[in-house]
């Protein structure tokens, strides 16, 4: 008996995309490393996120998310998860690997994140690393 390769795929369920996750190698995630970076790096403030920075031990740019409750649902700490998983993929980590700064960054939810969209997001966090960046070549 044969199968066709379609009917193998079927079986198995739906493959995850390549490409369109944060590479392991990018993300922070151990628990002294995520307290090292908050405690040694630098702080920026923003409307809906604080933003840690620190030097990269390793020597490439890392990033880390933490969605506090704030009295919210697990679909809500979630959603903002994923937004800010996706900017820091599509926008933070190749900004730092173009201008060779090897930091590790924590985004930290504030409770203003839950309610914002997408674009305020975005357009917040690459403000706040265009100051970071600014810092960081003096």
């Amino acid at each position: 008996m044969t199968r066709s390769v379609a009917s193998d795929e079927a079986a198995s369920g739906p493959r995850p995309r390549a490409g369109f996750r944060l590479p392991r190698a990018a993300r922070l995630r151990k628990t002294r490393e995520i307290r090292r970076t908050m405690r040694e790096g630098r702080r920026s403030r923003g409307r809906f996120v604080d933003v840690f920075s620190a030097p990269s031990l390793p020597g490439r740019p890392r990033v880390g998310i933490i969605a506090p409750r704030h009295g919210r649902t697990a679909v809500e700490r979630n959603r903002v998860q994923r937004r800010l998983t996706e900017i820091a993929r599509l926008d933070l980590l190749p900004a730092l690997e173009t201008g060779r700064l090897d930091l590790d960054l924590i985004l930290r939810a504030k409770p203003a994140a839950y309610e914002a969209s997408y674009r305020k997001l975005h357009v917040a966090l690459l403000a706040l690393m265009d100051s970071l960046e600014a810092v960081c070549a003096r």
